[in-house]
């Protein structure tokens, strides 16, 4: 028992690191803290925590001590002792004793029954009987002043009887008493302390992502995939979490988990192994299977346990029982893994044999459970569970896929076997759960059955993959190349494997940027047997070089973007997307991404996740939704950090760069631009370096320096070439174009229309059709202009891409001034900065405010010579520019519509408008502030 005085200078601040790290997830809870100590000030006010053993409510109340102290509090703290909870008063003389001094002074001057009384509930006394909870209450009053007394009691299940009866009065009677009461008590423990009067406060395990977060707060070294497996194991409760982790950080042999599981701290051991011992034989045994059948990776039946062999559980509150049938839930995590820790492995065998034969209706089940009850290796297990593995990962069970794949590998007989199978683990754990250095200590296990050479194709793939996504390129391509062409590897890999070799060595040869990179994939596709998969056959076309192959995928896309909406594997799902990417049918793809990035969130497939997240970012930029964008790419970069995914960054922070460039932020475009021209020449990564190209100049072209655009572009595609195996050059024709427009290179401008129209690009999506048809009006001489850009703004869907239909409006309108067409020009370039406002693009939208402020529109959006709208008139536009009659604004407004009709004569010579129809952009231009804008 332990009673202290916490001051303003003392303990841990509320929001310092300490007690932040403790609180991860609990805003909702600090937030009834503060409402609580506030009315427990003004007031008095009492309120209690309940939970489970190790859910954080000593944190929340260590939280609630220092916020008091904080704000100028007297904390009196004392907490429950199970080995004193037969001891009378212990807990309430330990909670007054810091008021000892008070107390005396007091007793000195009143001696007689109190003073004893006073003696005695301080241990000094001969114990003359007198109302201690009277006594208690008095010493309350006497101290309470101006500042706030909180009485903060920990482990109320523990607290004495005497004590708690006191307490119990305290709490009711806190307003009387003006003082504030906090106590924190376990929910599967019987109590003393009678909390039906006072306000209670449930407090849950944390919820995954706030659980995940926690422990990377803590152990931010520790692999993601040892997280994922520290969350799923503690169900969310933080002692837990912070010990496992901890035990795990240590790697303490002595303490590691039966069958290769988490270790388990002694400190968790001891919590519950007593009770757990002390059980009858019959209900340790019922209680086993159902600890080792929850750890069955993939979905299960519920077992049907005997009522009287569960009965000592249920009342040992271990268990709860939750329909008639007896199906069990433990009351704590670490009960399952006691009561595993505890058995010995001739029991688990057992348990799982019997398990094996309670699952034959499913035969998964059933082989992971023959699995696990195996004593020696076995090929047969090895291949079902491998093919088992192989089904959990095209639904999306990653955890589940990953458990078996790795079971398969030490079941194996043979050492090659073993090795391909470790190696196909490897794989896993780098492709689904983004562990690149669980992955290589895997692939150096796999090697160690093989004398240190790669003796399969699947150890290849692993290996390229680690290699690619750390950095490596060239080694990747390399390793997988070679392997590719040996035609004894490809000839006995499955053909998962050749595909996933494939899908390596295409990704190794789109980062490398080169064209020579290209063959060894071109001869590989042409050697699979049997029919190439429909989304392989797609990609191989739009990926690589789409400008020149993409139309051949054309036929293809409507079946596979179909066949998403039933699509488990997120693998699968990305590599759809991946295959459509350069055609702009994102769109179709979007709930599957989401459903990805969902996955991922929740500890499933993190790297597909992450390709997810980087191409819905893309999206979310062409199509204007620039703040979703920019969290998209946020998250996909920070999780590249988190798992060591240096190439896939790029991507993520192409993203972030062309955001940064559209909304006219140079510097953290020229940051980024930087760190990707570094990389690429470090690493190989050609396509990196494009990148960077198209970040520059597209902010360049937004803040008006068309030199280094063009510059910059023409180092992606020259003018009048698309060059072969970039795709990236379908990005940026328009830059090309307007750059070269601007600073008088009109030769070159329609030499690259001239390209992109004979490449048919334009048929290859909406997008690029508008796109081709924006510089096919930005190159044409002034007889043909007009024409062309009202032909491109027709496009029917060009609404759909928002950033590039504002820039051919402001050239449309640029052109139009130099053709003195002013009134015209206006709309336009009215329209085009009222959409980069919208999107936030304050350079582009800076750039064109100047141009119309050149035709003559004052600040404000007046006319020069027209004078201004006075605020009926205005009023009066804007619903008409909603398209309402006349009749209808007269009814709205309350006035006749001969009156709305006279507003409106005089709003239309004013804004040099002759009919409603271009009433609306006109308005858009009068609500711009400020013609010079944003530097």
């Amino acid at each position: 028992m332990r009673s202290i005085r916490l001051d303003a200078s003392s303990g841990p601040k509320a929001g310092s690191p300490e007690l932040d790290a403790k609180l991860v997830g609990r805003s909702s809870e600090v937030t009834e803290l503060r409402a609580f100590l506030a009315t427990a000030a003004s007031r008095g006010a009492a309120l209690t925590f309940s939970g489970p053993a190790g859910v954080g409510r000593s944190a929340l109340l260590d939280m609630a001590s220092s916020m008091a102290c904080r704000s100028g509090a007297l904390v009196l703290h004392a907490a429950g002792a199970q080995f004193e909870s037969d001891v009378e008063f212990a807990c309430l003389s330990q909670l007054l004793y810091p008021l000892r001094k008070a107390a005396r002074i007091r007793a000195a001057k009143d001696p007689g029954p109190l003073s004893a009384a006073v003696g005695y509930d301080l241990g000094e006394g001969s114990g003359e009987t007198a109302s201690i909870p009277e006594i208690a209450a008095q010493l309350l009053r006497e101290t309470c002043g101006q500042a706030l007394v909180l009485l903060a009691v920990d482990d109320l299940q523990w607290v004495d009887a005497s004590s708690a009866a006191v307490l119990e009065v305290i709490a009711r009677r806190a307003e009387d008493l003006g003082v504030g009461f906090i106590g924190a008590c376990r929910s599967d423990t019987p109590a003393h302390f009678d909390s039906s009067a006072v306000a209670v406060l449930d407090v849950s395990p944390l919820e995954p992502p706030e659980a995940l977060g926690l422990v990377r707060s803590r152990f931010p070294q520790m692999s993601s995939s040892s997280m994922r497996q520290v969350v799923a194991e503690s169900e969310g409760y933080p002692l837990t979490l912070v010990e496992l982790a901890s035990a795990l950080e240590v790697e303490s042999s002595t303490d590691c988990g039966p069958d290769g599981g988490l270790p388990f701290p002694p400190r968790l051991r001891r919590l519950f192994s007593s009770v757990v011992r002390d059980l009858p034989d019959s209900t340790r045994q019922a209680l086993l299977l159902e600890a080792l059948a929850a750890q069955d990776p993939g979905p299960r039946d519920r077992l049907a346990a005997s009522s009287t062999d569960l009965l000592p559980a249920v009342q040992a509150q271990l268990v709860t029982t939750q329909d008639q049938i007896g199906s069990v839930t433990f009351t704590h995590p670490l009960i399952r893994t006691t009561l595993i820790a505890c058995s010995t492995s001739a029991e688990r065998r057992q348990a799982h044999s019997d398990l094996a034969r309670l699952s034959e209706r499913r035969p998964e089940s059933c082989a992971w459970h023959l699995a696990e009850a195996a004593d020696r290796p076995s090929e047969a297990l090895a291949a079902v569970l491998e093919s088992n593995a192989t089904a959990a990962l095209r639904r999306g069970a990653a955890g589940e896929a990953m458990a078996r794949a790795l079971r398969s590998a030490e079941l194996s007989p043979d050492a090659a076997e073993r090795s391909r199978r470790l190696a196909r683990a490897a794989y896993m754990k780098a492709d689904v759960s983004g562990d690149l250095k669980d992955a290589s200590a895997m692939l150096l296990a796999a090697r160690e059955g093989t004398s240190g050479t790669d003796s399969s194709l699947q150890s290849a793939v692993a290996a390229a993959y680690v290699l690619l996504n750390e950095g490596d390129v060239d080694a990747a391509h390399r390793l997988l190349a070679a392997a590719l062409d040996s035609e004894e590897l490809a000839r006995d890999a499955s053909r998962d494997t050749l595909l996933s070799a494939l899908h390596t060595l295409m990704l190794a040869a789109f980062f490398g940027g080169r064209p020579e990179l290209w063959p060894p994939f071109q001869r590989a596709l042409a050697r699979l047997k049997g029919d190439i998969p429909s989304d392989l056959a797609c990609m191989a076309n739009t990926f690589p070089d789409p400008a020149r192959t993409g139309h051949a995928a054309l036929p293809l896309l409507d079946p596979i973007l179909r066949g998403l909406k039933e699509e488990e594997d997120p693998a699968q799902i990305v590599r759809i997307a991946e295959a459509v990417f350069y055609l702009d049918r994102l769109e179709d793809c979007r709930d599957g991404l989401w459903k990805v990035i969902r996955n991922g969130r929740e500890g499933g497939a993190v790297t597909s996740s992450l390709y997810a997240l980087i191409v819905l970012s893309f999206a979310d930029f062409h199509r204007g939704s620039w703040d979703t964008a920019q969290q998209l790419a946020d998250e996909a970069e920070q999780l590249c950090g988190e798992h060591g995914y240096h190439i896939l960054a790029w991507p993520a922070r192409l993203a972030q760069a062309l955001l940064a460039a559209a909304r006219g932020y140079p510097s953290a475009v020229s940051e980024i631009a930087r760190g990707m021209a570094n990389w690429s020449t470090s690493h190989g990564g050609h396509t990196i370096e494009l990148y960077a190209h198209h970040a520059r100049e597209l902010s360049a072209l937004g803040h008006g320096d068309f030199d280094e655009a063009y510059r910059q572009v023409t180092a992606i595609s020259p003018p009048g070439v698309l060059p072969p195996y970039r795709a990236h050059a379908l990005w940026v024709p328009m830059d090309l174009v307007e750059a070269a427009v601007h600073i008088g290179r009109y030769a070159e401008a329609r030499a690259h229309v001239e390209a992109v129209t004979e490449a048919g690009i334009a048929g290859l999506s909406p997008r690029l059709a508008l796109v081709v048809a924006g510089s096919a009006a930005m190159a044409a001489d002034h007889d043909d202009a007009v024409e062309l850009f009202e032909a491109a703004l027709a496009i029917p869907s060009s609404q759909q891409w928002p950033f590039e239909r504002a820039r051919i409006q402001a050239a449309y309108g640029q052109r139009l001034r130099r053709l003195h067409r002013t009134l015209e020009a206006r709309e336009h370039l009215g329209a085009a900065a009222a959409t980069f406002d919208y999107l936030g693009a304050r350079s582009w939208r800076t750039r064109i405010l100047r141009e119309l402020q050149a035709t003559g529109l004052r600040r404000g959006g007046a006319t020069a010579d027209r004078g201004s709208l006075t605020p009926r008139e205005r009023e009066i536009a804007s619903l008409a520019a909603t398209g309402l009659g006349n009749k209808q604004i007269a009814a709205r407004l309350l006035i006749s519509p001969r009156t709305v009709a006279a507003h409106l004569r005089n709003v239309f010579p004013k804004l040099d408008l002759t009919s409603r129809a271009a009433l609306r952009d006109r308005l858009d231009a009068l609500d711009l502030d400020g013609l010079g804008g944003p530097s």
